[in-house]
């Protein structure tokens, strides 16, 4: 849905392009381009927010000022370039000055604002991962992760007493988007803290982060490392992540680098929390997480021997000879 936005806003955008060339091509005066660069400002203004200063402390400043001024020559280049384009156009087609209102081409360029603005929310499409090009996803790389927190704060207030379906139907629909990967970070962190309970939204991270089409494709960069820090201090859900992160690993030993650190396995396999779980249960968890840590060396010490090539034999003595 959003990048079918995406694909539409930018077809509209179009429009404020042109605007100049039907005003250059009927052989309007320059003087309208003052009018055509207020538009595309206005224009940049409403799509890219990123590119201005967001408070009124920030317009205060001369950097801001320059900024804002720089914003503003650029487009005035643009509109003379396409005014220019427009009237060459113009000449080689032979087609002289027409008697059409200005104020046509100008609410041609005019119409791409809020056409632009029904389809694209900026802030809206950026904290889903979602940027037009590449210098929006730059401007708001800064940002990125303040609105991931944001973008979490739904999921943590979910209660424990909710249904695991719609917990995990909520998990999966948050987490569907380009920036995943920041978001199951955020998650990560705020649950780090054991003594929150939480217990319905883990075992739908624990789920969703675990899942093959997630591991797989290596898209979610250490989904294993968080699924496990997500389920580490209870260890009903260390035995739900266990027997999937075993089967994991030897299904994709490539992803070996999304899985927990070998040593940190082995550490908490040595130190289990205190737990109502039979002692038998327990060293059964204890020698599962030392055998995914060797699982996981393995998988590493494979990819290491791979990457590098076959060292030479070295060289025989030659034997002696009387």
């Amino acid at each position: 849905m959003m990048l079918t936005r995406m694909r539409l806003a930018k077809g509209m955008a179009a429009l404020l392009y042109l605007g100049p060339l039907i005003a250059g091509l009927c052989g309007f005066g320059w003087s309208m381009v003052f009018s055509f660069t207020a538009i595309f400002v206005v224009w940049l203004m409403v799509l890219r927010p990123e590119q201005w200063p967001s408070t009124p402390s920030e317009w205060l400043t001369a950097p801001a000022w320059l900024a804002a001024l720089a914003q503003v020559l650029s487009q005035l280049l643009l509109v003379c370039i396409l005014f220019a384009i427009g009237r060459g156009l113009g000449g080689l087609a032979n087609i002289g000055a027409v008697d059409l209102d200005p104020m046509l081409p100008l609410s041609v360029s005019f119409l791409a604002i809020p056409l632009c603005r029904m389809l694209w929310d900026a802030r809206e499409a950026a904290s889903l991962g979602y940027f037009l090009d590449d210098e929006a996803e730059a401007a708001h790389s800064s940002t990125a992760p303040g609105l991931a927190a944001t973008s979490i704060i739904p999921l943590l207030n979910l209660p424990d007493t909710a249904p695991d379906a719609e917990v995990a139907a909520a998990v999966a629909d948050a987490l569907d988007v380009p920036a995943a990967d920041l978001r199951l970070n955020a998650l990560t962190a705020a649950l780090s803290n054991p003594n929150r309970s939480h217990a319905a939204l883990r075992r739908a991270l624990v789920f969703w982060a675990t899942e093959p089409e997630i591991v797989a494709p290596g898209q979610v960069a250490e989904s294993m490392a968080n699924a496990f820090e997500i389920a580490n201090g209870n260890l009903d859900l260390l035995r739900l992540y266990l027997p999937r992160a075993m089967a994991l690993i030897a299904a994709f030993p490539t992803r070996a680098s999304d899985f927990p650190d070998p040593a940190r396995l082995r550490s908490v396999a040595d130190n289990l929390p205190d737990s109502d779980l039979p002692a038998h249960l327990q060293d059964d968890l204890s020698d599962g997480l030392r055998a995914l840590a060797r699982s996981v060396e393995t998988a590493l010490g494979s990819r290491a021997t791979t990457a590098q090539p076959d060292a030479p034999p070295a060289p025989q003595a030659a034997p002696r000879t009387a």
